[in-house]
């Protein structure tokens, strides 16, 4: 489980991308401070996706650079088990967007494993088999139920997000039910805390230095906010957390109150967890009723075109493990997936490209794997995708989660999601020699 893995912080210093001319501010004096206080090479690594094989058609045998698992085939012998006939392979996904604090939560999920299942379809389905799609609302707290649910009727769990991690886990293991998670694997704990620091930096130095970190208050929220506790401290210098404040899931949150909780913790910097309408724009509009300007660092559930409207734009910044889609052609595989949005309607969103991610690992294993008997199949399959990357979509992830701790940062300007860290379109921030390792037991 994600909670029992080694976790790599990894931080890039400032100064490495502030080449372009004088169009990122400087930081100055805490720049230097904390380019002195973590140790390790100040030089910034960029990462490209390799170019598109072809032009991003439906035709095309892939979507980035990856190859299309999905392709016609004679329907083969498969054993009985839920969630496969000889007609149809069915997979689960899920959401928590029925829930009395969480509406809406995970929309963007569904729809990409949505428009993914019917591309799936359109290039001959798996093993000569139509995929098909059921949606598991857990409303925030009922995930055991819907796992259990799902444990009779789907071959695997593909791209949800329930809040219940730990309860959806032990679930899916007492039946056997493969899980890969919405993108909890590229989003891990350390990375988010430094580079979030290090990006506040450009907005006000004066309030990078002390944190304090939000989130829902499930119990691996609140080991999340340990691990980027513990792994700040190990960095050393002049980070630090000052406190953190979590908000329930199972009720409407009060905002105001949570928002004055962490307002009197004193820290110039809020780490928050969770999506633009459930958590990142309520907060912040308290905190501007409030007359009270904290830097706002969220994480890639937060991308989505709702935190356009925020009161607050420049004081907004979204960590992402992917391209953007602003990037366009230099990021071939997130411009594949928002055209198949495009094409339905639906919003591009960031939960949509971690979930895209998960979808396409589970289909690169399906063709060997549905013909087994349980989820050995699956686990082994993923254990063995080293450096996975969704064909360009993301930097490449390790079995175990590890990573070279690379993200872009954006912010919101005049309506519209504009790079921070770095600037150059395709590129991003990547600082592997920065890696503080937690211990194990963590």
């Amino acid at each position: 489980m994600r909670w029992l893995c080694t976790l790599v912080l990894a931080a890039t210093v400032i100064a490495a991308c502030s080449d372009d001319g004088g169009s990122t501010p400087n930081p100055g004096a805490l720049e230097a401070e904390i380019a002195d206080s973590v140790p390790g090479s100040t030089t910034t690594t960029t990462l490209r996706p390799p170019p598109p094989t072809d032009p991003p058609e439906r035709e095309d045998p892939t979507i980035g650079s990856l190859v299309i698992p999905c392709r016609p085939a004679d329907a083969t012998s498969l054993p009985d088990r839920p969630g496969v006939t000889s007609e149809v392979v069915t997979i689960g996904t899920g959401s928590d967007r029925g829930g009395i604090g969480t509406p809406g939560a995970g929309n963007g999920i569904v729809e990409m494993i949505e428009v993914l299942a019917d591309f799936c379809n359109s290039r001959g389905g798996l093993h000569g088999r139509d995929l098909r799609v059921i949606e598991y609302d857990a409303a925030a707290f009922e995930a055991a139920d819907r796992v259990e649910e799902a444990c009779a009727e789907v071959v695997a769990l593909v791209g949800h997000a329930f809040l219940q991690e730990i309860e959806t886990a032990l679930s899916a293991a007492a039946c056997g039910l493969p899980l890969y998670t919405g993108g909890t694997d590229l989003t891990p704990t350390s990375p988010f805390a430094l580079h979030g620091h290090l990006a506040a930096a450009f907005t006000d130095p004066g309030s990078a230095a002390e944190i304090v970190l939000v989130g829902p208050d499930t119990p691996l929220s609140a080991a999340d906010r340990a691990a980027r506790r513990q792994a700040i401290e190990l960095a050393g210098g002049v980070i630090s957390v000052v406190g953190e404040v979590a908000y329930p899931i199972d009720s409407i949150p009060d905002w105001e109150t949570i928002a004055g909780q962490v307002r009197a913790l004193g820290g110039g910097q809020v780490h928050i967890d969770g999506g633009c309408e459930q958590s990142v724009l309520p907060f912040v509009d308290v905190a501007e009723r409030a007359d009270w300007r904290p830097v706002i660092i969220a994480t890639a559930t937060a991308y989505d075109e709702a935190c356009l409207s925020t009161l607050q734009p420049d004081r907004l910044l979204i960590e992402l493990p992917f391209l953007p889609f602003e990037d366009g052609a230099l990021a071939p595989a997130t411009a594949a997936h928002g055209e198949l949005l495009d094409q339905i309607g639906a919003p591009r969103t960031g939960s949509g490209l971690l979930a895209a991610s998960e979808f396409w690992r589970w289909a690169s294993s399906a063709e060997a794997c549905l013909s087994d008997v349980d989820s050995a199949c699956f686990a082994q399959a993923r254990a063995g995708q080293a450096a996975w990357t969704a064909g360009g979509l993301h930097g490449a992830v390790e079995p175990d989660g590890s990573s070279e701790g690379c993200a872009v940062i954006l912010g919101v300007e005049e309506g519209r999601f504009v790079r921070r860290l770095p600037t150059e379109p395709g590129t991003y921030d990547c600082s592997p020699e920065r890696s503080v390792v937690l211990p194990t037991d963590s």
